[in-house]
């Protein structure tokens, strides 16, 4: 039965199926059940033979009482325990500890009177036991007192708070969040010193035990939400999440739609300003990546700095973005529609700088913009798999030496080169990574309507993604709000930002419970003209 036992901590259970849908074997039921022994002895022998062939665990024997005759046991793995921690706090309290005479030393006293930590539970489950164990804590065993004391040490080997990298601000805040899950939640209460904060803990996965923790602000989102989000985490059976787009594949509204309503991000000021609208958040042990829900197309274009500079500057900049949203789309699309059969849009000194560039090449237009794409996608795949040091060279050569090279050779045309370059630099403005990998799949749908129809099948191309862009929703709210459905009141900060005291209500999408955010007499406005005058009145101070 321990052999079993072992087996499914390691991950080799033979027949997961009826663990998948919620039926307990009678084997499991009966570990379930099993407890610890008294015998210290006992115990050892049980917990070598569940972590046989593991290394790495540490079994230290010890003794207790003012006597030095209470054997005792410390259990844990080593790759897992910061030892000088445990040296210094754990083995010299139990060690230096004032054992009255005729004391009767118990896992309870201990808890209550010895133990110099926070979090310490007494269990008597193996199940529970071995579990802990495989996830930073120590089991303490006395002999003849049945169960154990698992204390939380952690090793505190995970990486710094650093800059995010994917998600750049030059003046928003420069934390990110890492694959902590303890170090993401500090992030998150540094921001929200309120009980109001809630998180809610599950753990999902039947080998990994990933820990994924709801976070949403309470009175801010609805009920209702929360309640659709654990439901669809709980229904997830599998047996190991490793990242947080698994997660994101299990929970999203439309599982076959390019557009998804799950943002994700690695700045926790960008998770902040989701809840505070009314929304819901998944911070994922082992990943620096949030997911947040449900989000807009209007979410997914905004960046922190959009907040950090003055709202002229940060209207400008988004409507420069939305234009290059468009661009990244639909640019090589519109070029092959356009040179393949409407020519006669073209003025004519244009036509012919065109025509002359195109002269010699061996490939129609269409065929020329897809290796173009093709060979850019295969640029910026080698630039991110590439080592760092070497990374922006590829991109260096790539863009200069190949590109150049092949106008040399008369395989592209010069023109061709240019609207790859923009739609490139285009793609690079939109600040969601979710966002972004959908326009480069979409710019391929484009590219084969124009060159299928010309613009009849551009336009063609764009109603079929408008209706499809108004069917997604997540978690019942749709992906295009606030302009399908219209909302004039969200539209504050959707296209442009207007100025932060006149954005007086969260977005109705949002399901909101209180609407109202701030005060509305909040304008700032010059002193009264007397505040100018000396104490005196005969002029300016």
């Amino acid at each position: 039965m321990f052999k079993w036992l072992a087996k499914v901590l390691n991950g080799q259970t033979k027949n997961q199926s009826t663990l998948f849908s919620g039926q307990k074997r009678k084997d499991e039921a009966e570990i379930e059940i099993h407890l610890l022994s008294k015998s210290l002895e006992q115990n050892r022998a049980m917990i070598e033979e569940i972590f046989d062939h593991c290394d790495d665990l540490i079994i230290h024997k010890f003794v207790l009482g003012p006597d030095k005759s209470q054997p005792a046991m410390l259990v844990y793995i080593d790759s897992l325990i910061k030892d000088d921690l445990l040296q210094i706090g754990l083995m010299q309290a139990l060690q230096n500890v004032d054992y009255e005479s005729g004391r009767n030393i118990s896992l309870s006293w201990l808890k209550d009177n010895v133990i110099p930590t926070g979090r310490v539970t007494k269990e008597n489950n193996w199940i529970e036991v071995t579990d802990r164990l495989c996830k930073e804590s120590v089991a303490l065993f006395i002999d003849g007192h049945e169960g154990a004391l698992l204390i939380d040490y952690p090793a505190e080997n995970n990486r710094p708070v650093s800059q995010p990298v994917t998600q750049t601000s030059v003046m928003g805040p420069a934390e990110a969040f890492n694959e902590d899950i303890y170090t993401n939640m500090g992030l998150l209460r540094k921001r929200f010193p309120t009980s109001r904060l809630a998180v809610e803990k599950l753990e999902i996965g039947l080998i990994t035990k990933t820990p994924v923790n709801i976070v949403y602000l309470k009175g801010n989102v609805t009920t209702e939400l929360i309640r659709e989000v654990k439901t669809r985490l709980n229904r997830i059976k599998v047996d190991s999440i490793l990242s947080s787009g698994q997660i994101e594949e299990h929970i999203q509204d439309s599982p076959y739609s390019l557009f998804s309503g799950i943002d994700s991000t690695e700045r926790p000021d960008r998770l902040a300003s989701i809840l505070l609208q009314g929304g819901a958040a998944l911070i994922i042990g082992g990943t620096p990546f949030a997911l947040l829900f449900p989000t807009t197309l209007a979410n997914q274009m905004t960046a922190s700095d959009d907040y950090a500079n003055r709202y002229w500057y940060a209207s400008f900049i988004r409507l420069v973005r939305w234009s290059a949203l468009f661009t990244a789309a639909m640019a090589p699309g519109l070029y092959v529609a356009i040179i393949s059969f409407h020519q006669e849009l073209i003025p004519p000194s244009l036509l012919f700088t065109v025509a002359s560039n195109r002269e010699g090449v061996p490939f129609p237009a269409f065929l020329e913009a897809f290796l173009m794409e093709l060979t850019f996608e295969t640029l910026r795949e080698a630039g991110v798999r590439m080592p760092r040091t070497f990374g922006q060279t590829i991109s260096i050569v790539g863009t200069i030496v190949v590109g150049q090279a092949a106008v040399s050779a008369g395989l592209v045309s010069s023109g061709m080169v240019v609207v790859v370059a923009l739609t490139a630099i285009a793609s690079y403005t939109i600040p969601s990574m979710t966002l972004s990998n959908s326009i480069r799949l979409l710019r391929f749908f484009f590219m084969f309507a124009g060159a299928f129809m010309g613009l009849f099948g551009i336009m063609a191309a764009v109603s079929l993604l408008s209706f499809h862009v108004c069917s997604v929703r997540t978690f019942g709210v749709p992906h295009l709000s606030p302009l399908a459905p219209l909302s004039l009141g969200d539209f504050k900060d959707t296209f442009v930002r207007v100025p932060n005291w006149m954005m007086r209500n969260r977005p109705q999408f949002m399901g909101r419970l209180e609407p109202e955010r701030q005060n509305a007499a909040l304008k700032p406005h010059p002193p009264p003209k007397s505040a100018g005058k000396s104490r005196n009145g005969k002029g300016k101070a």
